[in-house]
């Protein structure tokens, strides 16, 4: 076999493939590239497996000669290829190993191949089920709630964002928490209402991996099906095997009423946290707000260091109130939301903050304060 490809395709597709494959497996074969040339389609298929998550894609090549597959080591392919300074990338199968060239053999590789036997078989999904969505909205549902999945593995419902069709409403929904925090973003998605699956949870490195695929496609197709998340393109296929279990009633969390809401500049507010956090060395970064009608007073705990405090104009009403909470969890919401000015509704040393902007539509984040 020999394929002529297109360097800058091929180094886009081995990046996804090479993020699936498992660089840590057990047998050797899940950590390869399968690699199946099919010349009357002028397309080369190329799969990878951890046998949780799958992606099979195809790209388009100028194929002579035998069509039998084989597997290459993932890893090492995509470093050759994202490394080749040529356009174009010359793929030859000769027995037990693939020679990658340019066209004048300046630059040659070859690379160690073995038989596709071994190679697991993907489970086989229909798209019947899927819903249509843009892909940039698929991806601002995924980028805008990961950063509060939990990453302690006790938890590992926790560990993935939950997606749950509100049919009612046409939107899509995204929720994230690790249980300090929790992050909800709902966007409407034509033809919601008709989709046959409810919620679920999909993990976190699956969920980046949908999110990177998603953003380079206009429109994608998402199904769910056989506890398994499944994201459809033009050119490719991706699945993940999605976490079992019932995501907690984040509903119950959320504060009906508050009667102290802060009006505050958004990029002036990152400021202040981020300048009254340069003096505190722990991991956790406790900083108090004292809010009063015409500024909040931002102050952090008093260490070995010393301690800061920065006063911020602001419009408050309620009763005039201390209240302690992260500086990065305050940062980690503020920074991917667009609002000039953010509302942050405050209930109290005990009660769940909440975060809303109004160029932010859909975006809801909450925060528990901190008790020093």
């Amino acid at each position: 076999m020999q394929a002529k490809i297109e360097t800058s395709r091929l180094e886009k597709m081995l990046k996804t493939v090479e993020g699936v494959a498992d660089k840590k497996a057990s047998m050797a074969v899940l950590s390869m590239v399968l690699v199946e040339p099919k010349p009357e389609e002028s397309y080369l298929y190329l799969t990878a497996t951890d046998l949780e998550v799958g992606y099979k894609g195809k790209i388009f090549a100028e194929i002579e000669g035998e069509t039998s597959s084989f597997c290459v080591p993932a890893r090492k392919f995509y470093e050759i290829v994202k490394n080749f300074p040529e356009d174009e990338i010359f793929l030859i199968k000769e027995d037990s190993k693939l020679v990658i060239k340019d066209q004048e053999e300046k630059i040659v590789y070859n690379l160690s191949i073995t038989d596709s036997e071994e190679f697991p078989s993907l489970p086989e999904f229909v798209e019947e089920s899927a819903i249509e969505i843009p892909g940039n909205v698929l991806e601002e549902l995924i980028d805008k709630t990961i950063f509060c999945t939990s990453k302690e593995e006790s938890r590992f419902v926790l560990g993935g964002i939950y997606f749950e069709p509100l049919k009612d409403e046409g939107k899509l929904r995204a929720v994230a928490s690790d249980g300090h925090r929790l992050a909800l973003l709902d966007r409407e998605v034509a033809g919601i209402e008709g989709v046959e699956f409810e919620g679920f949870i999909v993990a976190r490195k699956a969920a980046k991996q949908i999110s990177d695929i998603a953003g380079e496609e206009l429109a994608v197709k998402l199904g769910f099906t056989n506890n398994y998340v499944v994201l459809w393109t033009v050119n490719s296929i991706f699945f993940a095997r999605t976490i079992e279990g019932t995501y907690p009633d984040y509903r119950s969390v959320i504060p009906e009423n508050y009667e102290n809401v802060l009006r505050v500049d958004r990029k002036l507010f990152i400021d202040a946290l981020k300048r009254v956090s340069l003096v505190i060395s722990e991991r956790f970064k406790p900083i108090t707000l004292e809010l009063t009608p015409e500024e909040v007073i931002l102050t952090s705990q008093e260490t070995e260091m010393g301690v800061a405090q920065v006063k911020l104009s602001a419009s408050y009403e309620g009763e005039p109130l201390k209240v302690s909470y992260n500086a990065e969890y305050l940062l980690d919401a503020l920074q991917i939301m667009k609002s000039e000015e953010v509302e942050f509704k405050v209930g109290g040393e005990r009660v769940p903050a909440t975060i809303t902007g109004y160029r932010d539509e859909g975006f809801f984040y909450l925060v528990m304060p901190m008790v020093l």
